[in-house]
């Protein structure tokens, strides 16, 4: 399996309900569904410094306190880090990924113009739980069947930093 992406979640603390940047994907996979920020990581990067450079040309944020929550994987075949933040403040920059907008932890959970397995992981990985797997089963139409927790083991955690980045 090859986990070759990146995806954060930035929070936000707004008249006191937590709020997370999403991107309105403009482009497939997943477009016109809202979205954490993220992307593909570069042959010369960990995982860590790759969302780190997505959040830069996604948003123009510098992510602070960025953790590590976890990773979401599809069908067994392939999937993607799983990152927080908190909102370094700031502008925000467009860029030709999708529009960005501060949303409510409830849209999250209860829009079906959100990628549907974020329902699934969004309360934990915000809550600050120890990272796992989120292993996600879909159809052949990309139906989401469902969502299975795993442990993760300690070679998929310490990945999470080396350099250079090694498709496992």
């Amino acid at each position: 399996m090859k986990l070759i992406y990146t995806i954060c979640f930035i929070r936000r603390l707004k008249h006191h309900e937590q709020e997370v940047l999403m991107l309105f994907r403009s482009k497939a996979p997943n477009q016109y569904k809202w979205n954490g920020v993220g992307g593909k990581i570069e042959p010369h990067e960990s995982p860590y410094s790759s969302i780190e450079r997505e959040i830069y040309e996604e948003t123009g944020l510098r992510p602070v306190n960025l953790r590590f929550g976890g990773i979401v994987t599809w069908n067994h075949t392939g999937g993607m880090y799983l990152f927080t933040a908190d909102d370094p403040g700031g502008s925000l920059v467009e860029s030709e990924e999708g529009s960005l907008e501060w949303k409510p932890i409830n849209l999250l959970k209860h829009s079906d113009d959100v990628v549907p397995n974020i329902t699934f992981f969004i309360d934990r990985l915000l809550a600050g739980h120890p990272p796992c797997e989120y292993s996600c089963t879909y159809d052949k139409e990309g139906k989401l069947l469902e969502v299975q927790e795993r442990a993760l083991p300690n070679p998929v955690i310490t990945s999470v930093f080396q350099l250079p980045y090694t498709q496992t």
